[in-house]
């Protein structure tokens, strides 16, 4: 849909608006847009030459978001997909738009356009138990390559993936030992995730691709709500350094929310309301910022 696609930004002047809508966005716990960072007052972390440099890099670019049900919106994925974003949730959550998502505050906050949404509800890095083929999963050869239009390439994919994978308990990884390609990889997490990033790379050589960890929730509706990390029997610390692990020996970036201790508003202790999106943007920002963007 028009709504869901940011249109590029070249002009010199469109490029100043923009640093310095970032020079007021990077405090974790603030709603932020292009837009809203323009109007914000005051002074809070202001880009460093690295930062600014790293922004104008990013800036324009045609992005592709990869991910399960927390990056779902009906209208902005691929036909027939299953969607978590819909009707009566998107009310109950105050997510409504891309805009209101946090792939769209940063593309949009990056002057960048959508290209491709492949997420899909429910789906996990590693095999489905109850498939016979590996789709929907992220390590599948059919989303791996469902991330360009037509003869449009991504320049940067985004992976948000592996919530479902920590929910259900699979295994981390082999016995402690790094390991891809072994005979039973697509169960366990970190060699699907290896795997998953060198489809990706395949497909889409010239792409950056960044992967974000997994970031804990909280329910402002329900204060009584604790965060589970052992959700599924494992600690989600596992999974995330499964995650770290996995982007540094594929040379992709990874995303490290956790690390922030910083959690997003939710309307389930999953699912993050408009609020939440806010807080996931501006942690994944500080992140593509960070001065290794390379």
């Amino acid at each position: 849909a028009a709504s869901d696609v940011y249109k590029r930004q070249s002009s010199s002047t469109a490029i100043i608006i923009f640093l310095k809508s970032m020079r007021h966005c990077l405090n974790s716990n603030s709603s932020f847009s292009a837009h809203s960072a323009r109007k914000r007052q005051g002074n809070t972390m202001n880009l460093n030459d690295n930062q600014s440099e790293n922004a104008l890099q990013l800036r324009g670019k045609k992005i592709s978001i990869f991910g399960d049900s927390i990056s779902t919106l009906i209208g902005s994925n691929p036909k027939g997909y299953n969607l978590f974003f819909t009707g009566g949730t998107c009310q109950r959550a105050g997510v409504r738009t891309a805009e209101d998502t946090w792939w769209g505050k940063v593309i949009g906050s990056l002057g960048g356009e959508l290209l491709v949404n492949n997420s899909w509800s429910g789906s996990c890095v590693t095999k489905l138990p109850n498939r016979e083929g590996l789709f929907p999963s992220g390590c599948s050869d059919e989303r791996t390559s469902a991330l360009h239009n037509g003869l449009q390439m991504p320049e940067v994919i985004i992976v948000y993936l592996g919530t479902n994978d920590w929910a259900n308990g699979i295994l981390p990884r082999y016995g402690g030992e790094f390991a891809c390609g072994e005979v039973d990889w697509e169960f366990v997490f970190e060699a699907a995730y290896c795997e998953m990033l060198k489809k990706l790379k395949h497909n889409y050589p010239a792409a950056q691709i960044f992967c974000c960890t997994l970031c804990a929730a909280y329910m402002s509706q329900n204060p009584e709500f604790v965060f589970n990390e052992n959700a599924g029997g494992i600690n989600i610390k596992e999974y995330n350094a499964a995650i770290c692990r996995a982007a540094e020996s594929q040379n992709c970036r990874p995303i490290d929310l956790y690390k922030y201790a910083v959690p997003y508003d939710s309307i389930d202790g999953t699912h993050p309301n408009k609020g939440g999106m806010s807080t996931l943007a501006d942690l994944i920002l500080r992140e593509m910022l960070g001065e290794n963007n390379a």
